[in-house]
């Protein structure tokens, strides 16, 4: 039984049972109980349903999309149309609209009748004419009612907004406003029918440039640019279009139309003004174009960095074999197919599932053909693929897991994606390393200034950072063989975050003392991290060397300094295979002198933004001249073939530094794209690194392989150099407490991991009996069904069900007392081995994090927990707010600080996925991995989080294993795979992420 029919089954078994009472109004969803109910709540009583309820509604407070009332919970509804299904289900809320939508549009924009009216229409075509929309709902009748998507939310708001102005209020600048908020949900995946504004483009511009135009004479002829992709010589055509004496105006150009107001008419008319620049003074201009043109009205700032020649269409990078086992990469064929292909080419779940990862990441940057199993395929039908796979899979098989489900329609419906158009870097570069290795005097810094002092490895880091910073300022007369960059790669918790900071301060006072400009920096870091950016500028000055700190985030300071009416960057409006010139791309953010004071490249400012950021704002951030560009956690950017990549490889600044513990996550590929984008042409292109690095380790003999893999690594790692600086905790902190590995596995192969046997537990009734009912279901399949196939989704059932026999059905998970509590964890092998740790770690008076990824069983073992121990249990998961604002009060940062700051035992749950990355928890120094991840580096990140330095106490790191009586069960199989995919941590070489042959390979009937 599926989640959301289990759980309207139990609203109705429970019907006698309180609930929390919804009531929506046009700011979102009110969920009230009475006020001792709430009570009962708040000290984990109540009934089961409510309590679950309580527990949801709280994880919504604490991640900021909820507020709490005396008796309930406010949620926006912003924040309700983001609820995931599981929790929509939980809070009973109304099924998606299941139709689509007629736009209906009475009168031309230009006039004050102008009206729009957005129909419904039924799956069975019924037009539905009369309902109201109340917050995140469409109602429809008294009994009936939709949670809107997203999309729609954008389109009925703006449409309620729009029809509460009077009519003097509507003019064709508002009406065409409302046609773009109806432009912009659907391509945000709205189903909806705009007639014939379908193909009407309505553009807003956020500044306005100039292109210039050469004319027979040798004179220039100035021509206004408004970032829209039309060509100069449209605009120039159409000028004649703006009314005189205005305010505003309104600009038609093929199928567009750009709405000037009163600023940007301004701009247009500065140039008009000045069109002609004659031949004699075309010179001047170009060098000073300031003296011709007023720059507080036309933005003049041009310049992105050496590599970008403008902006593009994405193509996907063809990597061809890397040394990864889990990817299959083929080379690319002459024929291109179409969707009426898959259904002889997705045969099995596995492939099914193959598919829609490499589609779902070829849509997210706008590509328009993908190669699976040595073909091309057509995808730039989004609806034809996705109503391909839907019926393979609904012929394939009634039984689908989680991770195979159809993909969404708001997903398919993503425009296409342009971006950073770049040089790519063919030849190796020998000369970089010998300017590496050329001796420089070094400045001595004064760290008595400094709060905090460094540690000798911090020293030494600081020192490199710095000799190579000032190698890359001192320039080369070739471009070509510029320092721009290097990779920061010290293993996780040595201190990154202060080397780079001290390295910005020194770097600042050697500029000031030079009469030289300090110029901006840019951290580019994920969301989760921003926080301890900040939390560190107050731990490392006394005084900081910022004039001030903007962090680049919706919830912060975006809407400062983005263009009012300025959308995501890179939704360019470009023609097949075109490049748009950079007097064409559209800005969203302030940046140059135009905006004066309110420009966000001034300097001495530290920008903090996140990868998210960096690739829809790229256009804008490319165009600074930044003094440092960090990259934190920098694996974010380690394949080519994502936008944020890209974006990164063409930011333009002195010097990058790209920090990272794991700088090789999945395969040698990641190591060179990283190198790729600090250095360019240091490891050459990636077909030349594939050919002298990778295609030794893909040729090797099976009993060779990990011989010629740590090999290859360490032969990198030479030839990187000093480009390179790779320092490991044990070899570094002498003084970091000891930090022990228990397993309830005998791992004779990795000598550090102790065999615990209490750790070993032995799956038994209810677990047992579903455990076994999973495998013998799979091996009576017939032999007209592929069990290659089905295996993928029978391993995911014995993964859940080796967690806990009941989640997939959770009624059986809710406990009223600590009785019950006790009852269901003991119901799982892994569950009742934790409970003997837990009072172990409560004796001696410490903290431990559970490493947990399945979000139903982190609600039911925080409430578990809570009635057993008394004590109040956070989750931290990639839903948890990472950045605060004025709404919200606790982040994932903010939740730990609480529970390190608890005295004595406590308890966290995280998902190593969410907190793998640049937390430190060093409050707690227990570790339990609950649920494993298929990444043994992802896993290692988040043991990390406690073992860094402050660590004060020894560090334990326990990985329960739930055995089988009579076969090796799955967590055993689990344990040796992780085990062989690790090698050693001083190479290059990291480990390899456990791959889908690999699983396939645990499933054994019989030993």
């Amino acid at each position: 039984m599926g989640i959301s029919s289990f759980l309207k089954n139990l609203i109705h078994t429970n019907s006698q049972d309180e609930n929390f009472i919804a009531n929506a109004d046009f700011e979102g969803i009110r969920f009230t109980i009475a006020q001792d109910s709430f009570e009962a709540c708040k000290n984990n009583q109540g009934s089961n349903w409510l309590l679950h309820q309580f527990v949801c509604f709280q994880t919504l407070v604490e991640q900021g999309y909820a507020k709490a009332l005396v008796n309930g919970f406010f949620v926006p509804s912003e924040s309700v149309v983001l609820l995931d299904q599981d929790s929509r289900a939980l809070l009973d809320l109304a099924p998606h609209f299941k139709g689509h939508y007629l736009c209906q549009v009475k009168g031309l924009t230009s006039n004050k009748t102008f009206s729009v009216q957005i129909i419904p229409i039924s799956s069975s075509a019924e037009k539905i004419h009369f309902y109201d929309i109340k917050g995140p709902l469409l109602q429809v009748t008294r009994t009936e009612s939709y949670l809107l998507s997203p999309a729609e939310l954008i389109a009925f708001h703006g449409l309620i907004a729009h029809q509460e102005l009077s009519i003097i209020e509507k003019t064709e600048h508002i009406n065409l406003q409302l046609v773009a908020e109806l432009q912009r949900a659907k391509q945000k995946g709205m189903k909806i029918d705009l007639s014939h504004f379908n193909d009407l483009m309505i553009y807003q511009p956020d500044k306005i440039s100039v292109s210039a135009a050469q004319m027979d004479d040798g004179s220039l002829m100035l021509i206004p640019s408004f970032g829209t992709g039309a060509s100069p010589v449209d605009i120039n055509n159409r000028l004649g279009q703006l009314p005189d004496n205005e305010h505003k105006a309104t600009l038609r150009v093929g199928k567009q139309i750009i709405l000037l107001n009163e600023e940007r008419l301004k701009a247009t008319d500065e140039i008009i003004s000045n069109r002609h620049i004659p031949k004699k003074q075309v010179n001047a201009f170009l060098e000073a174009p300031g003296a011709f043109l007023d720059a507080a009205l036309v933005d003049l700032d041009t310049g992105f960095s050496i590599r970008v020649k403008g902006a593009g269409e994405f193509t996907y990078l063809n990597m061809g074999e890397t040394d990864a086992l889990d990817i299959d990469w083929f080379s690319q064929t002459d024929v291109l197919l179409n969707a009426g292909h898959l259904q002889k080419i997705l045969t099995t779940q596995e492939d099914i599932d193959h598919f829609q990862e490499l589609y779902k990441k070829a849509k997210e940057i706008g590509s328009k053909e993908i190669i699976f199993n040595s073909k091309r395929i057509d995808i730039s039908d989004n609806n034809k693929i996705d109503h391909a796979v839907r019926a393979i899979i609904s012929d394939l098989s009634s039984k689908q897991s989680d991770e195979a489900e159809p993909i969404e329609q708001s997903e398919a419906s993503e425009s296409k994606r342009s971006v950073i158009d770049i040089d790519e870097i063919e030849a190796v570069n020998h000369k970089l390393q010998e300017q590496i290795d050329t001796p420089q005097d070094q400045d001595v810094i004064d760290y008595s200034v400094y709060p905090r002092s460094p540690f000798a490895h911090q020293k030494d880091g600081i020192e490199w950072l710095l000799e190579l910073t000032n190698k890359a300022l001192m320039g080369s007369s070739d471009e070509s063989d510029q320092i721009t960059g290097a990779l920061l790669a010290d293993d996780m918790g040595l201190g990154k975050t202060y080397m780079i900071l001290i390295s910005i301060s020194e770097m600042y006072k050697k500029a000031e003392q030079e009469e030289k400009i300090c110029k901006p920096i840019l951290i580019v870091a994920p969301l989760s991290l921003l926080e301890n950016w900040e939390d560190e500028l107050s731990k490392t000055f006394s005084k900081s060397p910022f004039d001030d700190v903007v962090v680049l985030q919706s919830a912060r300071d975006l809407k400062q300094y983005k263009v009012d009416g300025a959308g995501n960057e890179t939704r360019q409006n470009i023609i097949d295979g075109e490049v748009l010139p950079m007097d064409a791309i559209k800005y969203s953010l302030k940046i140059g002198q135009y905006f004066g004071p309110e420009r966000l490249d001034m300097p001495k400012r530290l920008v903090l933004t996140t990868y998210h950021a960096l690739r829809d704002y790229q256009f804008s951030l490319c165009r600074i001249d930044w003094g440092y560009v960090i990259f934190d956690e920098a694996q974010n950017i380690k394949n080519p073939n994502t936008l944020q990549t890209r974006a990164a490889k063409g930011l333009k600044a002195d010097f990058k530094i790209l920090a990272t513990g794991t700088p090789v996550e999945n395969n040698l590929g990641d190591f060179w794209c990283l190198m790729d984008t600090a250095q360019p042409g240091l490891l050459g292109s990636w077909s030349f690194f594939r050919d002298k690095y990778i295609k030794p380790i893909n040729s090797a003999a099976a009993d060779n392989l990990n011989s010629i893999r740590n090999k290859v690594g360490k032969q990198l790692r030479d030839d990187v150099g000093r480009f390179m600086l790779r320092r490991l905790k044990e070899d570094n902190l002498k003084g970091l407490p000891e930090k022990r590995l228990f397993s309830g596995v005998e791992c004779k192969e990795i000598l550090e991991w102790n065999y615990m046997d209490s750790l070993a537990s032995t799956m038994t009734s209810l677990q047992l009996e579903r455990y076994n009912d999973v495998i013998d279901d799979f091996s009576i399949i017939s032999e007209t069904k592929t069990k290659k196939g089905h295996a993928l989704s029978v391993l995911i059932k014995l993964r859940e069900l080796s967690l806990h026999p009941n989640l997939q059905d959770e009624n059986q998970l809710f406990s009223d007392n600590k009785s019950e509590a006790l009852s269901f964890i003991k119901q799982s092998a892994k569950l009742d081995v934790i409970l003997l740790l837990l009072e172990q770690i409560m004796q001696r008076n410490e903290k431990v994090i559970i490493f947990l990824i399945n979000k139903k069983l982190q609600r039911s073992l925080k409430i578990w927990l809570e009635k057993i121990y008394k004590i109040t249990i956070s989750i931290i998961n990639g839903d948890t707010k990472a950045v605060s604002n004025k709404d919200s009060s606790m982040t994932r940062k903010g939740l730990i600080d609480r529970f390190q700051q608890a005295e004595g035992f406590g308890v966290i749950i995280m998902s190593p996925i969410a907190a793998g990355v640049g937390l430190t928890v060093t409050g707690a120094n227990n570790v339990i991995h609950l649920e494993r991840h298929w990444n043994p580096a992802k896993e290692a990140q988040a043991t990390d989080r406690v073992y860094r330095i402050g660590q004060q106490k020894e560090v334990n790191v326990y990985i329960p294993i739930a055995h089988h009586p009579e076969r090796t069960s799955f967590d055993v199989n689990l344990d040796r795979l992780l085990s062989q995919k690790s090698n050693l941590k001083d190479a290059v070489v990291s480990p390899q992420i456990v791959s889908a042959e690999d699983m396939k390979g645990l499933f054994v009937i019989n030993e």
